[in-house]
């Protein structure tokens, strides 16, 4: 099950999506956002699952910081302004797609999504940006203040420290410090 953030400057497209993937089954919660500014709001705010990207919408900030606005586990499916030839990318949809096409390409995502998410589950390491997270945890930062360096939000810090706490059954900020210094995840040199 995936929440899905539609960025699309152009309304009609927005409602023919929102129209599409409100029938489709995996989709637990769906947003559209229009404007750029609207759009990073959404982003940081809903943390979707699923990003459906205009290609061509303007942000205020590099493509590097908007993805890195995401978790770990979101995709990003482009949307293109023109048609796209037959074997286009998987991560490609284009406004001249048929319904058919979209829904074959949207279902994919989203079944993929699913088989992903559980296989991830199952294992008990860290992910990339959870060690991240744990590094600037260990170097003392406040949760919001690792929300305002990485770009996501307060809760997606506080979801990750969560599920850094529970893989590691370590509950205090000094037991993370430890185990960051002894895993090469922070050196000494960094502790102020």
């Amino acid at each position: 099950m995936a929440k899905v953030l539609i960025a699309e400057t152009s309304y009609l497209v927005r409602r023919g999506l929102i129209s599409l993937l409100e029938h489709t089954d995996g989709v637990t919660e769906l947003r559209a956002a229009g404007h750029p500014d609207t759009i990073m709001q959404t982003l940081k705010e809903f943390s979707p699952d699923i990003l459906l990207l205009n290609s061509a919408v303007a942000f205020p900030v590099s493509h590097e910081e908007l993805v890195s606005i995401l978790h770990d586990k979101a995709r990003i499916i482009y949307i293109i302004n023109t048609p796209l030839p037959e074997d286009s990318p998987a991560y490609q949809i284009s406004i001249f797609d048929t319904k058919s096409k979209l829904t074959e390409k949207l279902s994919y995502h989203l079944q993929h999504y699913q088989h992903k998410t559980t296989d991830k589950d199952e294992t008990e390491e860290l992910t990339p940006r959870e060690k991240l997270i744990l590094k600037h945890v260990a170097l003392g930062l406040t949760n919001k203040e690792i929300a305002a360096k990485l770009y996501i939000s307060t809760h997606t810090v506080i979801s990750h420290r969560k599920n850094i706490t529970r893989k590691l059954d370590i509950k205090t900020v000094s037991g993370l410090t430890v185990y960051a210094l002894l895993n090469g995840i922070i050196k000494m040199e960094d502790i102020a």
